[in-house]
């Protein structure tokens, strides 16, 4: 690396900007046998007319990457009034990328760019203000072209963080933005990479709340009912849940199911709450669902099973509603299964609104090769928050309290 950089000093001078750098094979057979190489992308603003024609890499250079317009200007002014200034300015930067084989060494990590955009000074005036911002939009703009053009240089057959992201049906705007708060370089890391979980689970700690499960402390009981569509999994989920807890943590337990639409229902639960140990009400009003929660007031948890619902009846709705009031100590999780399409999604989650739900819960990700749906349905909200994450009908095992790095592990297929 030490010996890269020198050649990329001589050949463009002190004012370069170090764009990426990446490590890789070459030669060998099946990657046996090889030698290490290390590459670095590099660029400079203006070539002086007495720079010396480069030496010849000793590798074959890959085709020259084409900057965006005002791309390097933006990138060394970035938070300075200077930049502001210039911004629409800036030329054509010219970009070479430089080859060195080196023998093994430790890794060398990516350069970083100039100060993000959030830590920039706040401006007393408002036309300050306007710059400002105006500024921080075109830097976010510049770091996803930037992306775009590292992407092209990459080793065929890699598959990049971005591109995994994009093959998970993550909205484009939020690939935008991934692309403009990571790193210079991070959205092109190798998905299998180590690091790739680490720079994922960052983003998604930042952007989509996570509620870790039912939520502690509290009054007790707690109560906590699951509520949902018909068909998503409510009731092996709430039996999930209530096994991780009684035989993992040892917590006293009730079980309550309104679920009397299905009678097969009413059997699985009841088959559950048998072979875990657990008493079960049975209740067909709000007064008696009253009334069971009393019962259990000794209990550490009390779990409730609701029917399957229509967003698009009215009716049904309301009654569930009218269950849900009879305490306001009930946590509410909406049960949506993850082959459901975005459109569906977020009808039903607007339409089960009206019930305040406080966590969602994801099922069946175990059943499709696309999970952009979590991320795309939650991304930036403030109102509900991801609360467990399930892929399979094995109780207790197939649920997992959700968090950053949980929902990294099955967006990278961990």
């Amino acid at each position: 690396m030490k010996e890269c950089m020198e050649q990329v000093k001589r050949e463009l001078g002190r004012d370069a900007v170090i764009l990426h750098t990446k490590k890789y094979k070459d030669g060998g057979f099946f990657g046996y046998g090889g030698s290490e190489v290390v590459e670095v992308t590099a660029a400079i603003e203006d070539q002086p007319e007495n720079q010396h024609e480069p030496a010849k890499p000793t590798k074959k250079a890959a085709p020259k990457p084409v900057m965006p317009a005002n791309v390097l200007g933006q990138y060394k002014t970035a938070g300075t009034q200077v930049g502001v200034d210039i911004a629409a300015k800036e030329t054509m930067p010219g970009a070479q990328t430089a080859y060195m084989p080196q023998q093994p060494a430790a890794p060398v990590m990516p350069a970083r760019p100039a100060a993000p955009a959030g830590n920039m000074a706040q401006a007393s005036r408002p036309e300050d203000q306007q710059k400002i911002q105006q500024l921080e939009n075109e830097l976010a703009q510049m770091k996803s072209m930037l992306a775009q053009v590292m992407s092209k240089n990459e080793t065929p057959g890699k598959v990049t963080l971005q591109e995994a992201l994009q093959r998970q049906g993550v909205t484009e705007s939020i690939l935008k933005d991934f692309a403009a708060q990571a790193s210079a370089g991070d959205t092109l890391v190798d998905e299998m990479a180590p690091e790739a979980h680490d720079i994922l689970s960052a983003f998604l700690d930042s952007n989509v709340p996570f509620r870790h499960g039912l939520r502690k402390g509290g009054e007790k009981p707690h109560i906590a009912a699951l509520i949902g569509p018909t068909g998503v999994g409510k009731t092996t989920t709430l039996a999930k849940i209530a096994a991780r807890l009684v035989l993992e943590k040892n917590v006293r337990a009730a079980l309550i199911t309104a679920d009397t639409y299905r009678i097969s229902a009413v059997e699985q639960l009841k088959t559950y709450s048998d072979i875990i140990g657990l008493p079960l009400e049975i209740v067909y009003t709000p007064d008696e669902l009253r009334v069971a929660i009393h019962k259990h007031r000794d209990k550490d948890l009390i779990l409730i099973d609701t029917a399957g619902r229509s967003q698009h009846n009215a009716y049904q709705m309301k009654e569930l509603q009218d269950f849900l009031k009879v305490s306001p100590h009930i946590e509410k999780h909406l049960v949506m299964s993850a082959t459901t399409k975005d459109l569906d999604a977020a009808d039903i989650l607007q339409k089960f609104s009206v019930c305040k739900p406080d966590g969602l819960i994801f099922t069946k990700t175990d059943e499709t090769r696309s999970l952009g749906l979590i991320v795309n349905l939650l991304y930036q909200r403030k109102d509900i928050r991801l609360s467990f994450l399930t892929n399979g009908q094995s109780v207790p095992d197939d649920i997992r309290a959700a968090d950053a790095g949980t929902l990294a592990d099955l967006l990278l297929g961990a």
